[in-house]
Protein backbone atom coordinates (compact mmCIF):
# COMPACT_ATOMS: atom_id res chain seq x y z
CA UNK A 1 0.00 0.00 0.00
CA UNK A 2 2.84 2.40 0.87
CA UNK A 3 4.45 1.68 -2.50
CA UNK A 4 1.36 2.98 -4.32
CA UNK A 5 0.73 6.00 -2.07
CA UNK A 6 4.20 7.52 -2.34
CA UNK A 7 4.20 7.89 -6.16
CA UNK A 8 0.57 9.06 -6.07
CA UNK A 9 1.32 11.76 -3.47
CA UNK A 10 4.37 12.89 -5.43
CA UNK A 11 2.34 13.18 -8.63
CA UNK A 12 -0.39 15.17 -6.88
CA UNK A 13 2.10 17.58 -5.31
CA UNK A 14 3.60 18.27 -8.74
CA UNK A 15 0.21 18.84 -10.39
CA UNK A 16 -1.35 20.95 -7.61
CA UNK A 17 0.64 24.16 -8.27
CA UNK A 18 -0.14 23.93 -11.99
CA UNK A 19 -3.87 23.91 -11.21
CA UNK A 20 -3.72 26.97 -8.97
CA UNK A 21 -5.36 29.98 -10.58
CA UNK A 22 -4.23 33.46 -9.59
CA UNK A 23 -7.01 35.48 -8.00
CA UNK A 24 -7.94 38.69 -9.80
CA UNK A 25 -10.71 41.24 -9.83
CA UNK A 26 -12.17 42.31 -13.14
CA UNK A 27 -13.18 45.96 -13.34
CA UNK A 28 -16.82 44.90 -13.02
CA UNK A 29 -16.20 42.69 -9.96
CA UNK A 30 -14.30 45.41 -8.13
CA UNK A 31 -16.94 47.99 -9.05
CA UNK A 32 -19.72 45.75 -7.67
CA UNK A 33 -17.79 45.26 -4.44
CA UNK A 34 -17.14 49.00 -4.13
CA UNK A 35 -20.78 49.98 -4.80
CA UNK A 36 -22.02 47.36 -2.35
CA UNK A 37 -19.83 48.98 0.31
CA UNK A 38 -20.52 52.60 -0.67
CA UNK A 39 -23.39 53.59 -2.96
CA UNK A 40 -21.74 56.89 -4.03
CA UNK A 41 -18.94 55.13 -5.94
CA UNK A 42 -18.82 56.18 -9.61
CA UNK A 43 -16.32 56.19 -12.44
CA UNK A 44 -15.42 59.66 -13.70
CA UNK A 45 -14.79 60.12 -17.39
CA UNK A 46 -11.81 62.34 -18.24
CA UNK A 47 -12.62 65.64 -19.95
CA UNK A 48 -10.79 64.55 -23.11
CA UNK A 49 -9.01 61.69 -24.82
CA UNK A 50 -5.57 62.94 -23.74
CA UNK A 51 -6.48 63.79 -20.14
CA UNK A 52 -6.88 61.58 -17.10
CA UNK A 53 -4.66 58.84 -15.74
CA UNK A 54 -2.66 56.69 -18.12
CA UNK A 55 -0.82 53.40 -17.88
CA UNK A 56 2.36 55.28 -18.78
CA UNK A 57 2.16 56.79 -15.27
CA UNK A 58 2.44 53.33 -13.73
CA UNK A 59 4.54 50.18 -13.92
CA UNK A 60 4.66 47.41 -16.49
CA UNK A 61 1.57 45.22 -16.67
CA UNK A 62 -0.93 48.07 -16.38
CA UNK A 63 -4.21 47.24 -18.12
CA UNK A 64 -6.03 50.51 -17.46
CA UNK A 65 -6.29 53.46 -15.08
CA UNK A 66 -9.61 54.90 -13.98
CA UNK A 67 -10.74 57.89 -11.91
CA UNK A 68 -13.11 56.73 -9.20
CA UNK A 69 -15.19 59.11 -7.08
CA UNK A 70 -16.11 58.10 -3.53
CA UNK A 71 -18.23 60.51 -1.46
CA UNK A 72 -17.08 63.40 -3.64
CA UNK A 73 -13.36 62.53 -3.43
CA UNK A 74 -11.37 61.14 -6.35
CA UNK A 75 -8.85 58.33 -6.37
CA UNK A 76 -7.21 56.44 -9.21
CA UNK A 77 -7.84 52.73 -9.60
CA UNK A 78 -5.21 50.98 -11.73
CA UNK A 79 -5.75 47.45 -13.01
CA UNK A 80 -2.75 45.18 -13.58
CA UNK A 81 -2.35 41.82 -15.27
CA UNK A 82 -1.06 40.15 -12.09
CA UNK A 83 -0.96 40.69 -8.36
CA UNK A 84 2.86 40.76 -8.42
CA UNK A 85 2.78 43.68 -10.86
CA UNK A 86 0.23 45.48 -8.67
CA UNK A 87 2.39 45.00 -5.58
CA UNK A 88 5.43 46.37 -7.43
CA UNK A 89 3.47 49.42 -8.61
CA UNK A 90 1.99 50.02 -5.15
CA UNK A 91 5.49 49.99 -3.65
CA UNK A 92 6.70 52.38 -6.33
CA UNK A 93 3.95 54.94 -5.70
CA UNK A 94 3.47 54.16 -1.99
CA UNK A 95 -0.14 53.26 -2.68
CA UNK A 96 -2.56 50.56 -1.69
CA UNK A 97 -3.29 47.31 -3.54
CA UNK A 98 -5.77 44.46 -3.53
CA UNK A 99 -5.16 41.47 -5.79
CA UNK A 100 -4.36 42.93 -9.24
CA UNK A 101 -5.48 46.52 -8.46
CA UNK A 102 -3.60 49.56 -7.14
CA UNK A 103 -5.23 52.63 -5.60
CA UNK A 104 -3.41 55.94 -6.06
CA UNK A 105 -4.11 59.38 -4.59
CA UNK A 106 -5.47 57.74 -1.44
CA UNK A 107 -2.67 58.27 1.09
CA UNK A 108 -3.23 61.23 3.37
CA UNK A 109 -6.99 61.28 2.77
CA UNK A 110 -8.58 59.52 5.77
CA UNK A 111 -11.96 58.86 4.11
CA UNK A 112 -10.35 57.23 1.07
CA UNK A 113 -7.84 55.30 3.18
CA UNK A 114 -10.65 53.93 5.31
CA UNK A 115 -12.70 53.01 2.23
CA UNK A 116 -9.95 51.08 0.42
CA UNK A 117 -8.61 49.33 3.53
CA UNK A 118 -11.89 48.45 5.24
CA UNK A 119 -14.30 48.02 2.34
CA UNK A 120 -12.00 46.80 -0.45
CA UNK A 121 -9.49 45.09 1.89
CA UNK A 122 -6.54 46.86 0.27
CA UNK A 123 -3.19 47.14 1.99
CA UNK A 124 0.18 48.78 1.57
CA UNK A 125 2.95 46.44 0.46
Amino acid sequence: MKIILVPLMAALSILAPACTKELKYSKEELYKKAVAAESTVTFVLPSGMTTGPSCTDYAEGCVGAHIVRVKGLDLIGVEFQTEAQAIYAAKKIRGYYVLNWVFDDVSGEPLLEKFVTEKLEAKKP
